[in-house]
Order: structure tokens, then C-alpha cells, then sequence
């Protein structure tokens, strides 16, 4: 009997063993008949734990993601969904011994399974930056081949072992999906545990599989005697990993002219790496079967087209791998719009005729009836390109060259800013994700990124060219451009007097919130609090010492402290704007402002400390952005604040009422504002212009989705500083 037949046989065991951890929260852990893996090595390895069901393996692929088995998330026969894991999932990333403190845990926030084979990439809740993730194989594994397997299962003596272990094992043979393995040394074996593990090339640490199934032969309590196992390819992925892990995803329709004169219109999916430019497309093999006219892409499977006839549909994207999808029409009439575009909170822009309008999308996949409230701006808006840069916000340009964007408030009530007088005349499409990251297209010129540094503040001049080169294509066939919208999770850190930190993820589109608090104290009773980034608190004491809290896993709630100063930070309130200035407000009034030099900062990197001259008598502070503080006063006032280097400010009055009972105040950036209240009750608004120095434009966020429960005095909202991590998903 062949390897490939015996393996096969295995495969239908699989689902109930090798994935399987112990029940009530033990798990198995590593490669029987191998070696311990050795501290500092092979850091890509992770263990991932799905609530108390089972514990497998999986490997770092990115900096925010990690690739496991799909059968490791599953609940009974129900397929694995996209989105949130259907249990609370923790991934541990970079430790060998597991009763050690290296690497990191994070917690799950979304999982994206693959359509046809048993992989899955889990996206995690905070980046892990110091581990560098395995590549991916540009190669396909061949027969007689050596790859090494590491794993956290069970071994042949150890029910519970506590490090990763490692193994050798021989390709035995390959076909379109899966690879056969059998051990390169006597005994090697794959057990309960080690599903999802990595298969790679050891002198490259290339992945190549993820360990799938397994007859394990040798491993404790088995009795089996037949040998060999099956990992699933992934070294043929790599369109659908970059996909997942890439931070730009833009939709487009291409033409071509056919020799019989007929034209074929099809569906392209493009990840694009905005830093780098790196590019990937997919083409649908299928054809459009309508002319479409405009595009809008309102997330991640859900595109809107229109015809010239006046019809809407709605595009659902089955599988980017393949790249299929299915059609519905929603509306017959009315939507012949030359341009469409969707800001990512909600709110849908038409332009026909050069006239303006807005709807409110109130589902996810909507139907005819979740197009709300539709509002006819105003004229004269005859835009050859239009984009969104965020909520609130659009963005065009004319035959003249002009770059314009638009702050929409209302019917009839609306401001524009050139952001460029001329250049802007070529650009056959704009696109914009948010985060001022501009995309634009043009038949010869190819795709170019920009990137504008405050994208709210109505002026060009900071706006910069990324790259030197275009990233060529095939763009000459476009017909249309649509950029998915950046969103995503909410990261919020808080605390109370006696000590306790938390960790709370909202999502600012429906308001769900996860709360974790700390099993440790701080040990010390907390004053204020700044969120640096994902993994980095600083903390005051009412003893007027600094502390630097490094968060070392978010589910459960994990941390380290280190005291930076032990006298002189006395701030009552602290907030950082995520571009390296950190401000304090000491007892109610004295502002002064700190230059933060390192993601983990010692003492002597929070430089250039500056009193801020003037009275800044604020109940609650927040920094919406760059060189900018929120804050309120006890008689109502929302005041804003611009601070420029030299310390020079000017303040903006938001609202002159109804922000007194603001116990404090926080957000991530983005417009984003929540107030706390003495009860402990949240509410989250919305600034659709955060930098225009007016709060015409400040709406209660999602009102139903207050919650009063579960809420720390001290909070502060991790920012969005590095654009677009913590906001795609």
C-alpha cells in the first residue's frame, strides 16, 4: 500500500485528532519522536488556542497574521465564517518554552478561512513586530524532499510537554492541494497539537505546508500502526495570503476590445502594498453582463455598479482566489450615476450631471431599502475622479487640474479646498482607502501613490509622491477604480484606582465591545494614562512617578512595568497623537508637551519638555491628531487645540454647551470621540471634519450602541498611527 493511499484513509481521523487539544483549556503540544526546539529559534511558531475546545499550531506569516489548520476553528460540522473566531482565540507567538515570558500572545480579532483548502490566516489583535514571519515558498515541495515541522502537540512520552519541538520529515508525494510527509528519522510522528503547524524548508525557512492530518503513529495513548501524515500545500497561496495581508484592496472593471468588435467587461481584484508598491491582480473569468457606469466598494466581498440605464447591483464576492461573484439588482431606476463612492461610515456619494448626492447605507449587504435619508447636495460638482479620504469627506479632480476636496454637511451646505491648483488633469481615476493614502491611475503613467499628512486640514502642500516609480499594469484597460474602505477595530487601555488595567476592543461601525481586565494589579494606584501604540501605556502615579507598561498579551490581559522617573509627573491628564508628542495637563491648568523619541521609550528618549504658556483649565483631554488636543471645560465647552513646535497655539470652540458631564475623553483619531460619563456610560461621536476648528459637524455615533457597563475612570485609545494597521479590520 502506497503513502499517498494510507494518508488519504487518515484524512477522515484527522478532523478528530491531530486538530484536537485537550478539553477544559489544556492542549497538547509538540512533534513526537523530535527534538526540543532551542529558545530564539524558529520565532515564527505559534500556538493557537480556540477557547477550551482545542489547541493546535500555525506560523507567522505577517506581522499581524498567522497562518493554522481551518478545522482548529471549527464548531462541530459548521463551516469556519469570516470575521470574529465563533470562541475567544489566543495565538502565542515566539516562545519555544512555554513556561518562559518570551514573544507575545495576542488575542484573535478576525479569521479569514480559506474557500477550498483546510488553511486559515487569523488576524491579530495587535501587530507582533519583533518576530521576523517565515516566507513563503516560491517553489512547490517535491518527492523525496526534507522539510522541517515544528509543533506544540503531544509527543510519544508527554501528554502536556512545554516547549515547541522540532522533526524531519521526507516528502513522499505531492499533488494540486496536500503533501505527503513520513518521518526522516525513526520514531518522527505528528500528533493531537500539531495541526497547523509549519512545514518549511530549513535552510531558507520557507513555508511550504501546514500540517494537516496524521495516523499518529507513536504518539502517547495511540495505538495505531500505520504511518505517515498529510499537511496542505500553501507555497501555491501566495495571491490569497497577500490579499489578506496586504493593506490596500481595490476593485476595478476592466475593457477589451475583441477582433469581432465586441467588448468584454470583467471583475479585477488588485493588492496593492502601499508602502512598497507591490501588486498583485486577479482577473474573474467570468464576463459582466451589463455596461457598468460608476463603483463603490463598501468593504471587504461587497461592491455597488450602476448602468446607464438608472439600475443599481450589487456585486458579492464568492472567492478573491478564483475571483467569483454573484449579481443582484437592487433598484431598476434612478441610479445612473457617472461617479460613486463610499466613505467607509456610512454615507454613499452619487454625482450625476454634476450634481451631488448622499445616502446612508445601513447594511452591509443592502438591499434597496438600506439606502437611507438620500440627500441632494448642491450642482456643480462635474468631477472627473471621485474618492473618499474618510467620513464626511470627498475628493476630485477636473479637466483643469485642479486637486479638490469637499467637506459635505448638509443639503446645500458644503466648503472647498484646492489642495493643488494645477497637475491634477491626468489621473484617469482617484481612489483613497482613508488614512491620506491617494491612489491614481492613469493609462500610461500607471498607478501612483500620495500620501497627504493631514488630510482634514484643506491644504496640499504636505501631500507627497511614495516611490519613485509608478507601479505598472495593465491599467490602460480600466474602465473603473474603487478602493475598500480602511475601518476597524478600536483599541482602548484603561484602569481605576486600584490598579487594575483593561484592554477593550469597540468597533466603531456597530459599537461591540470586548473587554479583558488584568488578573495583576499595576502596583501602583494610577493617576494618567497615554497610549504610545499597540504593546506600549505610559502611566502616572498619584505618587508623581512614570511608568512605562509594556503589554506582553491581550487575551488574557498580560504586562510588564518599568518606572522611567520617580518624581515630577504629577499630569493629571496625559495623551498622546500618535506622531511622537506627548501632552500632559498638570493640576487642571499647566500644559506641556513631550518629544517621545522610541516606540519603548527609556527616560532619556521623552525629550524636549516645553510648558505650554496659557490657562488650560480642562475636565478631560484626548489628541485627535497630530500637533492637536480635545478637551472640555466644567460650563460645556468642547475646545480644540492646534500646537505648533515653538509652542505657539490656537484654540477652536467645537460646541459652547453640553460637554460638562464629560468625565473624560478619548479616541483613536479619525474623528472618532467618546465621552465617558461620572456613570461609567460611553458614547461614542463622530467629527466628520475633525481639523476645520467646527463642531457643525459632531453627531452622536451609533447611539444605540452605548454601553455603561464595564468602563474604567482612566481610559486611553491606542491611535491610529500607523495607518492602516488596527483600521482594515
Amino acid at each position: 500500500m502506497s503513502v499517498h493511499r494510507t494518508r488519504r484513509w487518515g484524512a477522515a481521523l484527522f478532523a478528530a485528532t491531530v486538530t484536537a487539544g485537550l478539553l477544559g483549556g489544556a492542549s497538547a503540544q509538540a512533534v513526537t519522536g523530535a527534538q526540543p526546539v532551542p529558545d530564539g529559534t524558529y520565532r515564527f511558531s505559534a500556538k493557537v488556542t480556540f477557547g477550551d475546545l482545542r489547541a493546535c499550531s500555525g506560523a507567522l506569516v505577517d506581522k499581524n497574521w498567522v497562518v493554522t489548520t481551518k478545522s482548529c476553528l471549527a464548531e462541530g460540522s459548521a463551516p469556519v465564517a469570516a470575521g470574529p473566531p465563533s470562541r475567544p482565540t489566543t495565538v502565542l507567538v515566539g516562545r519555544a518554552d512555554l513556561t518562559g515570558t518570551a514573544g507575545h500572545q495576542r488575542s484573535v480579532a478576525a479569521v479569514a478561512p480559506h474557500p477550498d483548502r483546510n488553511v486559515a490566516l487569523v488576524r491579530l489583535a495587535a501587530p507582533v513586530t519583533d518576530v521576523p514571519p517565515v516566507a513563503l515558498a516560491s517553489t512547490p515541495p517535491s518527492a523525496t524532499e526534507t522539510l522541517k515541522v515544528t509543533g506544540y502537540g503531544r509527543t510519544a512520552t508527554e501528554w502536556v510537554p512545554d516547549r515547541l519541538h522540532q522533526g524531519s520529515f521526507t516528502v513522499q508525494d505531492v499533488d494540486a492541494t496536500s503533501v505527503g510527509l513520513l518521518g526522516a528519522s525513526a520514531g518522527a510522528t505528528l500528533c493531537k497539537g500539531d495541526a497547523g503547524g509549519p512545514a518549511f524548508r530549513d535552510g531558507s525557512a520557507e513555508l511550504v505546508a501546514v500540517v494537516s492530518t496524521s495516523w499518529q503513529k507513536g504518539c502517547l495513548a495511540e495505538t495505531e500502526t500505520r504511518d505517515g501524515a498529510t499537511a496542505t500545500r500553501v507555497d501555491d497561496l501566495g495571491w490569497w495570503i497577500r490579499w489578506q495581508t496586504t493593506d490596500v484592496h481595490l476593485f476595478g472593471v476592466t475593457n477589451q476590445l475583441m477582433p469581432d468588435a465586441t467588448v468584454q467587461r470583467r471583475l479585477v481584484a488588485h493588492a496593492v502594498d502601499s508602502a512598497t508598491g507591490g501588486l498583485q491582480t486577479r482577473t474573474a473569468a467570468a464576463l459582466l453582463p451589463f455596461a457598468p457606469k460608476s463603483m463603490a466598494t463598501l468593504n471587504a466581498d461587497t461592491i455597488l455598479l450602476t448602468n446607464g440605464a438608472g439600475e443599481l447591483h450589487r456585486v458579492d464576492v464568492a472567492n478573491t482566489v478564483a475571483l467569483t461573484y454573484t449579481i443582484t439588482k437592487i433598484a431598476s431606476a434612478d441610479w445612473a450615476f457617472d461617479k460613486l463612492v463610499y466613505d467607509g461610515h456610512g454615507s454613499l456619494y452619487g454625482i450625476l450631471s454634476g450634481s451631488l448626492r448622499r445616502f446612508t447605507v445601513t447594511s452591509a449587504k443592502p438591499a434597496a431599502a438600506d439606502f437611507t435619508a438620500p440627500t441632494t447636495i448642491s450642482s456643480g460638482f462635474g468631477l472627473q475622479t471621485l474618492a473618499s479620504p474618510g467620513p464626511g469627506r470627498i475628493l476630485g479632480t477636473t479637466s483643469a487640474g485642479p486637486l479638490i476636496s469637499y467637506k459635505i454637511n448638509g443639503a446645500n451646505s458644503w466648503s472647498r479646498s484646492d489642495l493643488h491648483q494645477t497637475g491634477w488633469d491626468r489621473p484617469r481615476e482617484l481612489v483613497s482607502p482613508g488614512g491620506g493614502l491617494y491612489l491614481t491611475i492613469h493609462p500610461t503613467d500607471g498607478l501612483k501613490r500620495y500620501r497627504d499628512a493631514n488630510p482634514f486640514d484643506g491644504r496640499g502642500d504636505d501631500i507627497t509622491l511614495i516611490g519613485e516609480e509608478p507601479v505598472s499594469g495593465v491599467w490602460f484597460r480600466h474602465q473603473l477604480l474603487s478602493a475598500r474602505p480602511w475601518t476597524g477595530v478600536v483599541s482602548v487601555f484603561g484602569t481605576g484606582p486600584e490598579g487594575r488595567l483593561s484592554h477593550t476592543t469597540v468597533d466603531p461601525v456597530t459599537g461591540a465591545k470586548q473587554k479583558v481586565v488584568a488578573a495583576a494589579p499595576l502596583g501602583f494606584t494610577p493617576k494618567a494614562m497615554a497610549t504610545l501604540n499597540a504593546d506600549t501605556l505610559l502611566v502616572t502615579s498619584t505618587g508623581g512617578q512614570l511608568h512605562r507598561v509594556d503589554v506582553t498579551g491581550t487575551d488574557p490581559l498580560t504586562f510588564t512595568t518599568t518606572k522611567l522617573a520617580d518624581t515630577g509627573w504629577t499630569q493629571d491628564r496625559l495623551a498622546y497623537d500618535g506622531n511622537g508628542s506627548l501632552f500632559g495637563i498638570n493640576a487642571g491648568s499647566a500644559l506641556r508637551r513631550y518629544t517621545v523619541t522610541k516606540p519603548k521609550p527609556a527616560y532619556a528618549d521623552i525629550t524636549n519638555a516645553k510648558a505650554i504658556t496659557g490657562n488650560f483649565t480642562l475636565t478631560s483631554l484626548a489628541a485627535p491628531g497630530p500637533g492637536r488636543i480635545l478637551g472640555t471645560t466644567s460650563t460645556g465647552k468642547l475646545l480644540a487645540y492646534v500646537i505648533d513646535a515653538a509652542g505657539v497655539w490656537t484654540v477652536a470652540e467645537l460646541a459652547a454647551a453640553g460637554w460638562g458631564d464629560t468625565a473624560s475623553l478619548f479616541g483613536p483619531g479619525g474623528g472618532l470621540y467618546y465621552k465617558r460619563f461620572d456613570s461609567g456610560l460611553v458614547v461614542a461621536h463622530l467629527d466628520a471634519s475633525p481639523f476645520d476648528d467646527s463642531g457643525a459637524d459632531i453627531k452622536i455615533h451609533l447611539p444605540d450602541a452605548r454601553n455603561n457597563t464595564g468602563w474604567d475612570p482612566i481610559l486611553s485609545a491606542r491611535p491610529y498611527d500607523a495607518w492602516p494597521d488596527g483600521r482594515r479590520w
